[in-house]
């Protein structure tokens, strides 16, 4: 099988530039927590997206320092996430083509899981390098769900 590859906004990101690669997806929303008169708290929300944090070994790739940061792109993540058989993605998302197409496995208890390698459209502000005496040089790029 291929490695699966990083691509931000069309760009393939090299292997070499994605030494130690991590990336951390969170949930961002518009909600605020409430309370009932008798103490029972619900939220109201409004909307839900995603930010991703992806961070590596090395130098910011040079392509990278080109991308017009001021529009949206699209960000094709090489980790898989799992889902369960019948959950969807969540909005906004799609999944990337073959050969990183959705899989699934059924575990020894019978249940079927799903994994999807994400593309989603984002917004970032660029990628940040990390240099110092102690520590080998790194990277790492924020993006918000568009």
């Amino acid at each position: 099988m291929t490695t699966p590859s990083l691509k931000i906004a069309g760009l393939e990101v090299s292997l070499i530039a994605m030494l130690d690669y991590d990336h951390q997806i969170d949930v961002i929303e518009g909600a605020t927590p409430r309370r009932m008169a008798g103490g029972a708290l619900f939220k109201m929300s409004a909307w839900r997206k995603h930010r991703i944090t992806i961070s590596a070994g090395g130098w910011v790739p040079v392509a990278l320092n080109a991308v017009n940061y001021t529009a949206p792109f699209e960000v094709e993540l090489p980790m898989p996430v799992a889902l369960r058989a019948g959950e969807t993605l969540p909005d906004g998302w799609s999944s990337r083509a073959a050969p990183w197409a959705e899989h699934s496995v059924t575990d020894q208890a019978g249940q079927t899981v799903r994994y999807v390698y994400p593309k989603l459209t984002v917004f970032s502000s660029g990628p940040v390098q990390r240099n110092g005496f102690s520590t080998n040089p790194s990277w790492e790029i924020t993006l918000e769900q568009a």
